[in-house]
């Protein structure tokens, strides 16, 4: 007898709506991309328990024709195209006809919708995957879908629920994001009947981005227009010298959808490279505009990923347009007309005359930090004591050469700084009693929504532990009263950001924030030392409770014997 079955109809369709529903960000994802495809320019994401008991998606777009509600909740069911040529010029962010119907396969609906201006809808209530009830309601033009009990017949999928933080966390990424793109849409989104933002809309780009991260972020950016063969892009990014210490504020969307695509991300990055400092990432809003036949947006259940036809084109275009910002000797006059010759123009960096990093030749122009200058804030304290090593000296200004032990070493000063910071901090730390600063001039933060809803208690007090004293000075921004005296005032703002983005689930939050201040307040590479300043850095290290590794893990030494030494020189 063969062992091949078929599935129960109940089992597959539970299985084929969980490939396109998987947490209660996918049901919002799907409802609220619909809601834009309709035309609204209002919509309201109303959650209880971060959606897994309830989600109230409500729009003023174009409503549900009356006859259209029944078959628009069947599989393979769409109003945005009818056959497969379609897909060469698909404009919709949904369009596969799977979204109503998985959705309602594991959950219970209602809808109220009206597609009309006269005052009357409809109010349908689901039993199952049949429509129960239909009944005329007083109602104004657009729709309200409620979603409730996500999962409740497919425990299988509800038991891999994460907690309530991170499901809500998901969510308010998503929407954040598709608030950026779609500036002209207003967005409210609430949890247990609390706000966590309300963004109205608004006539740009630059000032959606300034409702969501503040004036700090818009200061830090510089506009990005460009256009070629039939392709645009738009938006914002890092000036020269700019950017994060992570990537969490790089934003891509492709004719308007929210997409991560390693293309855009690997030539946004790289584009970079010779214009920022070596640590830091590129932050910005990337708009990329293409004809709908030049990208699959099939390939993924949620629509995350897509596809180019030409995925090199696609990075020589992005890091054209991005050098062309930001470098100044930049050669307009060679823009390329068509698109054979943009990539054969694009392709050729030698076309372009890059300018050298400013920290380059920091050390070098600025006599403050030449080797004159002492770093009394790290070194002051230290005593002058006899050593079991032999300093050689500092090898371009990164790396500090000893004799010890018979053994020729290289010590990494950033790392082997970083170590000695982070054994002091935690210290101190346990000891409760770390010495702080209060800053010269008043200090703002400013946060996005998103970044106030993580900045939950546990952090807060974490920091508080720490010496941040962080208090309330507006919906979404923290005047800064005192903070680690290790640190400088201009890296408090990336410290605290790292520090709200380190994950829940991290086993020691205190160890990650350690390191993170500990690397921050270290000295860089690229930084000339005098020779007791290195001698410091040798012997702290060696005192350290790891001399071998940074707290990020990183090697700090590299030892050389005589042995290794001679039969490399063929002397043995």
């Amino acid at each position: 007898m063969g062992k091949i079955k078929k599935l129960d109809e109940n089992v597959f369709r539970k299985i084929a709506a969980g490939e396109v529903i998987e947490r209660p960000l996918s049901a919002v994802k799907e409802l609220v991309e619909n809601s834009l495809d309709s035309g609204a320019d209002s919509i309201i994401i109303e959650l209880e328990n971060a959606g897994k008991s309830s989600i109230i998606i409500k729009d003023n777009g174009e409503g549900f024709d009356i006859e259209d509600i029944e078959q628009a909740f069947k599989r393979h069911s769409t109003s945005k195209f009818k056959v497969l040529d379609d897909f060469n010029s698909l404009n919709t962010l949904g369009f596969r006809g799977e979204a109503l119907p998985s959705i309602l396969e594991v959950s219970l609906i209602e809808l109220k919708t009206a597609n009309k201006e006269d005052g009357f809808g409809t109010h349908v209530i689901f039993d199952g995957t049949k429509i129960r009830s239909s009944e005329k309601i007083a109602f104004n033009k657009g729709s309200e879908i409620i979603v409730k009990e996500l999962f409740y017949n497919f425990p299988v999928r509800k038991k891999f629920l994460k907690t309530d933080r991170t499901e809500l966390n998901q969510i308010t990424t998503f929407v954040e994001q598709a608030a950026i793109v779609n500036f002209n849409v207003s967005f409210k989104i609430l949890n247990n009947n609390k706000i966590i933002f309300f963004y109205n809309k608004v006539n740009s780009l630059k000032e959606r981005i300034y409702q969501i991260f503040g004036k700090d972020f818009v200061n830090s950016l510089k506009e990005l227009k460009y256009s070629q063969a039939g392709y645009t892009i738009t938006g914002f990014i890092s000036d020269i010298n700019r950017g994060g210490s992570t990537k969490k504020k790089q934003f891509y969307f492709v004719n308007k959808r929210v997409v991560r695509e390693k293309t855009i991300i690997a030539s946004f990055n790289n584009s970079f490279r010779k214009y920022i400092e070596k640590g830091k990432s590129p932050e910005g809003v990337l708009l990329l505009s293409v004809p709908p036949n030049d990208i699959d947006v099939n390939i993924h259940p949620m629509k995350l990923e897509i596809k180019f036809r030409d995925s090199s084109f696609i990075y020589n275009f992005i890091k054209y347009s991005i050098e062309s910002v930001l470098n100044t000797n930049h050669n307009l006059e060679e823009q390329p007309n068509d698109k054979q010759s943009f990539s054969e123009l694009a392709s050729l960096d030698n076309k372009f005359d890059f300018r050298e990093n400013n920290h380059q030749n920091y050390f070098n122009n600025n006599p403050k930090n030449s080797t004159e200058y002492v770093q009394k804030t790290l070194f002051n304290s230290e005593q002058l004591e006899s050593d079991d090593f032999r300093l050689i000296g500092q090898y371009k200004n990164s790396y500090i050469l000893i004799e010890k032990e018979g053994e020729l070493i290289l010590i990494d000063q950033h790392n082997g700084h970083e170590r000695f910071n982070f054994d002091k901090l935690k210290t101190s730390y346990n000891e409760q009693n770390i010495e702080t600063a209060t800053p010269l001039f008043p200090i703002i933060i400013e946060l996005s929504h998103r970044e106030m809803v993580i900045l939950n208690n546990e952090k807060m007090a974490v920091l508080n532990k720490m010496g941040f004293e962080l208090r309330s000075y507006s919906s979404n921004s923290y005047s800064i009263k005192s903070f680690p005296s290790i640190l400088k005032e201009k890296d408090i703002k990336d410290v605290i950001l790292e520090i709200i983005y380190i994950k829940e689930n991290d086993i020691n939050i205190e160890d990650k924030i350690f390191a993170e201040i500990a690397c921050k307040s270290a000295i860089k590479i690229n930084h000339p030392l005098q020779s007791e300043e290195m001698k410091i850095i040798v012997r702290n290290l060696y005192k350290s409770s790891n001399p071998y590794f940074c707290p990020h893990g990183r090697p700090i030494i590299i030892k050389y014997t005589l042995e290794s030494i001679e039969k490399q020189l063929k002397r043995r």
